[in-house]
C-alpha cells in the first residue's frame, strides 16, 4: 500500500482524511466535548502530517538512489568503454610489435645475407673487421625483433608451448657449453654443475633456452674480466631448479622490485650497462610462469645476483589452452638465439668478435644435374623486388631460375616451365605461399616438385603451418646464404633420385609387360601356326580339320584376352564417368553372373551390413569384384564367404574362401603384372593388378589377407559417396 507520494497526492490525501473525520462526526452526531474534538483533530492533523513527511522523505531518497543508480551506471559505462579502448590500445600495439617486427626481417635479409656472401671471399683487414659489426649489429637487432614477437605473442595469448618431456641437464649444459668461448674471451671463469635429476621434468626446450640464455647472457654482461659465474642444477621435493650466481656488481633492493618489468632498463653499477632495451628478463619471467614455474633473484650490492628458475614436476599444472597441440617436425637449430644473445654480451672483445665473425671455410658450390645431365629450374615466388632480385642473383650461377612477385604469377609460370623446386615466401598478396604450396601439392601432376618456404614469422607456428601446408623445408628470414643452397642442393637431390627411380620403374615394368606379353602370346600363337601348318598340309578328314580351326580359333581368343587386359592395364577406367555406385548390387549381380561356375557343394555365406553407394566408374568396379569372386570360385573352395562393412568413411567389400589359399613365398608378388599361380594358358596375370589400379583410383585399396584356418582372404576399400557434396 505504501507509495511514494508527490506533494499533490499528499495534500489530496490530507484533505480526504480530514473531510472523512469530519463526516463521521457529523453523521453520528458525537457529542463528545469540545476539548476532545480538539484533541481528536490534533492527532489526525498530526498522523497525516507525520505520513505525509515521512512519504516525501521517502521519495526524496528513492529519487536520489535513482540518481546515484543513474550516474553508477554512466560511470560504469564509461569505464567499460575506457577498458574497452585501452584493450584495443594494448591489442594494437602488441599488433605493431609483431607487424613491424616482421616487416624488419626482410630488409634485415638483405643486410645480413649479402654480407656473410661478402665475407666469405674478403680477405682479413679493414673492409672485413667493417664487416664483421655490421654483421654482428645485425644479429643483435634480430635478436631483439625476436624478443618483441615472443611478447607480442605472449601478450596476444598466440604463444603455445610445445610441451615434452626433456632432460633439463643437458638442455641447461648446452646453453653453457655455447657460452665457454665468450667467456674465454672476456676471462671469466663459468662453472657446470648439476645432480642426479630424475627423468620428470616437461616443457618447452626451446622456450626454456631462450629463459637460461637470458640469464647467462645477463651474467656475462655484468660479471668483470677476472669474475666468476656459477650454473646450478639441482632437484628440489617439488621440481627443479637452474640457478645462474655471477660476482657482479649485484641489484640494489629498489632495483630487484623493477628488473622483470617490461622495457626497464638495470643499472647494476654507478655507470649504465651495456645496451639493451628491457626485454629479456621480463620475456624470461613470463615465459617462464607460463610453464607454471618462477623466476626471481636474490643480490646484494657488490656481492654479485643469483637468478633461479623453477620448474615445478610433471605436466598436469600446464594450461590446456597454452600448449600446442599439434606435432611436427623441429623448425630449425634452437642455438640460433642462444649465439647471437651470448655473442652480443662480449661483442666488444676482440676473441669473441673473432669466434663471432670468423671467415667460413665454404666449398664451391656443388652442381646438382637431373635427368640426362639437365640444370635444375628454380622458380623463386617473393614480392619484395631487392630480395627477390637477390635470391635470383645469388641461384642465377648454378641454376635456371624463374621469378614472380606473388604465388598467382608463380603458378602461370608453371604452366610453361615446370619448375624442379619451388622456393617461396610465406605472406605475398593474391596469392600466399601457403596457398601456392597447398596447390601444388594437391595436384598429382606437381605433387613431388620439393617446395622450401621463406618466412619471417616465428620458428616454431611456421614451420607447422608450412608443415601441414605441404611444404617440405623452410628457411628462416634473414638466412645465410650458404645454408640455403645447402637445403636446396639436398632437395634436388632427392629429386634427381626420385626422378632415377621413376625411370627405373618404368624400364622394369616396360620390361616386365614385354616378358609378360611375350610368354602370354607366345603359347597360343604357337598353337595357332602350327594348327594352320597342318591344315595347309591337307589330308586331314573334315572332323580333323574342324577341331585344328577350333585351336586356331581358340588360340586367337586367348590373344584376344590378353590384348584386352593388356589395354585395361594401361587405361584402367579410360572413357568412363565416376557415378554412384550401389555395392551390394554390384555384389549380387556379380554372384548371379558366375552362378553357374560354382560347382555342386560350394555354399556362399552373405553378410551385407550396408547398403551405401561408392563413387567409381561402374563397368571397372563391376570388373574389380567380378575378379575377386571368380578367383575364389576357380580356387574349388567348399566355403565363400562376402561381407559388406562401413567403417567410418570407408566402404570394404571382403571375398574369402578356404581352398588353398596363396603360397607364402608368392604372396608380395600376387599384385605385379602377369603373375598368376594358375597353370599356364588359363590366366593372363593382370587381374589382380588391375583391380588394385582401379581401387586406388578410386581413392582407395586392395589388399590380401591370409585366412586363419586357411584360404585367402582379399579386402577392397573405396570410400562412400559423399552425400552432401
Amino acid at each position: 500500500f505504501v507509495t511514494l507520494w508527490p506533494i499533490k497526492t499528499a495534500v489530496l490525501f490530507d484533505l480526504t482524511i480530514y473531510a472523512a473525520f469530519l463526516g463521521l462526526v457529523a453523521t453520528r452526531n458525537v457529542g463528545a466535548a469540545p476539548e476532545d474534538f480538539i484533541g481528536y483533530h490534533l492527532f489526525l492533523v498530526g498522523m497525516v502530517a507525520t505520513i505525509t513527511t515521512f512519504q516525501q522523505l521517502r521519495l526524496r531518497l528513492e529519487k536520489q538512489a535513482f540518481r546515484d543508480r543513474l550516474e553508477a551506471k554512466s560511470a560504469n559505462a564509461k569505464l567499460e568503454e575506457a577498458f574497452g579502448k585501452l584493450k584495443q590500445l594494448d591489442r594494437m600495439k602488441s599488433e605493431f610489435f609483431a607487424n613491424i617486427s616482421h616487416e624488419l626481417r626482410t630488409p634485415l635479409t638483405l643486410i645480413v645475407s649479402p654480407v656473410d656472401a661478402m665475407l666469405n671471399t674478403i680477405e682479413p683487414g679493414p673492409d672485413r673487421d667493417a664487416l664483421k659489426v655490421v654483421r654482428r649489429n645485425a644479429s643483435r637487432l634480430l635478436r631483439m625483433i625476436d624478443d618483441l614477437l615472443d611478447l607480442a605473442k605472449l601478450e596476444g595469448g598466440g604463444l603455445r608451448l610445445r610441451v615434452e618431456q626433456l632432460d633439463l641437464t643437458v638442455l641447461v649444459e648446452q646453453v653453457v657449453g655455447n657460452a665457454g668461448p665468450a667467456a674465454i674471451a672476456k676471462d671469466i671463469e663459468l662453472s657446470f654443475d648439476a645432480q642426479g635429476l630424475p627423468a620428470d621434468t616437461f616443457g618447452d626446450a626451446h622456450r626454456l633456452e631462450i629463459v637460461i640464455t637470458n640469464l647467462l647472457g645477463n651474467a656475462m654482461k655484468f660479471t668483470p674480466a677476472g669474475g666468476k659465474i656459477d650454473v646450478r642444477v639441482r632437484h628440489e621435493p617439488d621440481g627443479t631448479a637452474v640457478e645462474v650466481a655471477d660476482t657482479g656488481p649485484g641489484i640494489s633492493k629498489e632495483e630487484q622490485d623493477q628488473i622483470f618489468k617490461r622495457f626497464h632498463q638495470v643499472e647494476r653499477s654507478e655507470r649504465r650497462h651495456q645496451g639493451g632495451v628491457g626485454i629479456g628478463l621480463a620475456l624470461a619471467l613470463e615465459l617462464a610462469e607460463l610453464h607454471g614455474g618462477s623466476l626471481s633473484v636474490e643480490s646484494e650490492l657488490g656481492k654479485g645476483a643469483t637468478f633461479t628458475l623453477f620448474l615445478r614436476r610433471g605436466k598436469e599444472h600446464f594450461d590446456s589452452e597454452v600448449v600446442e597441440r599439434r606435432h611436427g617436425q623441429t623448425p630449425e637449430h634452437p642455438g640460433r638465439r642462444t649465439e647471437d644473445r651470448l655473442s652480443e654480451a662480449v661483442h666488444a672483445q676482440d676473441g669473441a668478435a673473432a669466434k663471432a665473425g670468423r671467415r667460413l671455410s665454404v666449398p664451391p658450390t656443388e652442381r646438382v644435374l637431373l635427368d640426362r645431365g639437365r640444370v635444375p629450374r628454380i622458380l623463386v615466388a617473393e614480392d619484395e623486388d631487392d630480395l627477390r632480385s637477390f635470391i635470383v642473383g645469388l641461384l642465377s650461377k648454378t641454376y635456371t631460375v624463374d621469378a614472380a612477385r606473388n604465388g598467382a604469377e608463380a603458378l602461370e609460370l608453371m604452366k610453361k616451365h615446370r619448375p624442379d623446386l619451388v622456393l617461396t615466401d610465406v605472406m605475398m598478396p593474391e596469392v600466399s605461399g601457403l596457398d601456392l604450396t597447398r596447390t601444388l601439392k594437391q595436384d598429382p601432376s606437381l605433387s613431388n616438385i620439393p617446395v622450401i618456404l621463406l618466412t619471417a614469422r616465428g620458428e616454431n607456428e611456421a614451420a607447422l603451418e608450412g608443415f601441414d601446408a605441404g611444404a617440405d623445408d623452410f628457411v628462416s628470414k634473414p638466412f645465410h646464404a650458404n645454408v640455403l643452397q645447402a637445403r636446396m642442393r639436398a632437395h634436388l637431390k632427392m629429386r634427381s633420385l626420385s626422378l632415377q627411380l621413376a625411370d627405373q620403374a618404368r624400364l622394369a615394368s616396360a620390361g616386365t609387360l614385354a616378358a609378360g606379353l611375350a610368354h602370354e602370346v607366345k603359347n597360343p600363337l604357337n598353337a595357332a601356326l602350327n594348327a594352320v601348318k597342318v591344315m595347309e598340309q591337307g589330308g586331314s578328314s573334315r572332323v580333323s580339320n574342324e577341331k585344328l580351326m577350333g585351336v586356331v580359333i581358340d588360340s586367337l581368343g586367348r590373344i584376344d584376352g590378353v590384348v584386352s587386359a593388356l589395354n585395361a592395364h594401361a587405361r584402367p577406367a579410360d572413357g568412363e564417368d565416376m557415378v554412384p555406385c550401389n555395392v551390394r548390387t554390384a555384389v549380387e549381380s556379380t554372384l548371379n553372373l558366375l552362378d553357374h561356375k560354382l560347382k555342386h557343394g560350394v555354399a556362399v555365406h552373405q553378410a551385407y551390413e550396408t547398403a551405401g553407394e561408392v563413387f567409381a566408374p561402374a563397368r571397372a568396379f563391376n570388373q574389380v569384384i567380378l575378379n575377386l569372386l571368380d578367383n575364389s570360385i576357380r580356387a574349388e573352395p567348399t566355403n565363400i564367404w562376402i561381407e559388406l562393412r562401413q567403417t567410418g568413411n570407408l566402404i570394404s567389400v571382403a571375398v574369402a574362401d578356404d581352398g588353398p589359399g596363396v603360397p607364402a613365398d608368392v604372396v608380395h608378388r600376387i599384385f605385379d603384372p602377369f603373375f598368376t599361380t594358375r597353370v599356364e594358358g588359363e590366366g593372363t596375370g593382370l587381374g589382380l593388378h588391375l583391380s588394385r589400379r582401379i581401387a586406388q583410383d578410386c581413392g582407395g585399396e586392395l589388399r590380401y589377407e591370409p585366412r586363419p584356418g586357411g584360404g585367402a582372404r582379399f579386402v577392397v576399400e573405396i570410400p562412400v559417396m559423399d552425400l552432401a557434396a
